[in-house]
């Protein structure tokens, strides 16, 4: 398959059933080890029929399980699992090591874009453009792209918003109504905090639209809109260091497609910006 087996696992995991979900997570864990599994020697280990192992391992792309552990063996192989520095070994060359950080952020574009929906994008950037007050939240790793998204949404016509502080968050949500927008981020899609505001959101029925990895994570459940952002990561523990240049293409994207739609106002207020810009700068 063009993608990994642990990409191509994760780009179908939001719509598998949760048996099958408990397959995927038991696979995350422990990719290598179970490359050299039968297939009643997973099933027995999940504690699921042979049956359903099979069943995943077409759902996932695969004609059977000997094709789909083949596959994963080649991964384990590769020591294309796990994180990061599971990828780089030591004695690699630091030319070596740019490449492969490099090539784990090339992967984790091309994950994320695979499994986009023009559905999907069109609900979310029907409510951007539809917005009174467009705002952002992210705590943590995910402030960045939440800055990021707010500092980029700066150059449309569109009012936007965005406060590091939590306590700021949640007032923020508070003052929200049904005629505006949330784009909340979150790789896990658990931090409490970010539930906390995501609650104040949905009881003002604000619209909000999700960036996070897991697809059956409590910000996913709730949001109107979910955006998953993917790479070869497998462990939620993780701080998302794959994920966070898949969620700013994310974002860059939504904010082209509403600039598009939006040209002449954007053309506009783009200007208005580049001239405030240049006129704090001093000439040499």
């Amino acid at each position: 398959m063009a993608r990994s087996v642990l990409s191509s696992i994760r780009s179908y995991y939001p719509n598998l059933s949760r048996l099958h979900q408990k397959i995927a997570d038991y696979i995350f864990a422990q990719p290598q080890m179970v490359s050299e599994l039968t297939i009643s020697e997973l099933a027995k280990k999940v504690g699921v029929s042979t049956a359903s192992i099979s069943r995943f391992a077409k759902t996932v792309g695969y004609a059977n399980y000997r094709e789909f552990s083949m596959d994963l063996a080649n991964v384990a192989t590769d020591n294309n699992q796990g994180t990061m520095f599971k990828k780089i070994d030591p004695n690699d060359s630091l030319d070596e090591m740019a490449k492969k950080t490099f090539q784990a952020m090339i992967d984790a574009l091309i994950s994320t874009q695979s499994i986009l929906h023009e559905d999907e994008l069109t609900q979310a950037v029907n409510h951007i453009l539809h917005a009174g007050q467009l705002a952002f939240f992210g705590l943590g790793g995910s402030s960045v792209a939440a800055l990021d998204g707010y500092h980029t949404f700066l150059r449309t016509s569109i009012n936007s918003e965005y406060y590091p502080d939590f306590d700021v968050q949640l007032m923020q949500a508070a003052k929200l109504t049904r005629d505006d927008c949330a784009i909340m981020i979150s790789h896990s899609g658990e931090n409490q905090q970010t539930l906390t505001v995501l609650n104040q959101l949905k009881n003002n029925h604000v619209p909000v639209i999700a960036i996070t990895s897991y697809g059956r994570s409590s910000l996913a459940q709730r949001a109107d809109v979910v955006l998953l952002s993917l790479a070869d990561q497998v462990n939620k523990r993780s701080d998302g260091m794959y994920t966070l240049i898949a969620q700013l293409a994310l974002i860059d994207s939504l904010f082209t497609m509403v600039a598009i739609k939006l040209s002449n106002k954007t053309e506009a207020v783009m200007s208005r910006v580049r001239r405030a810009i240049d006129e704090t700068r001093t000439e040499i």
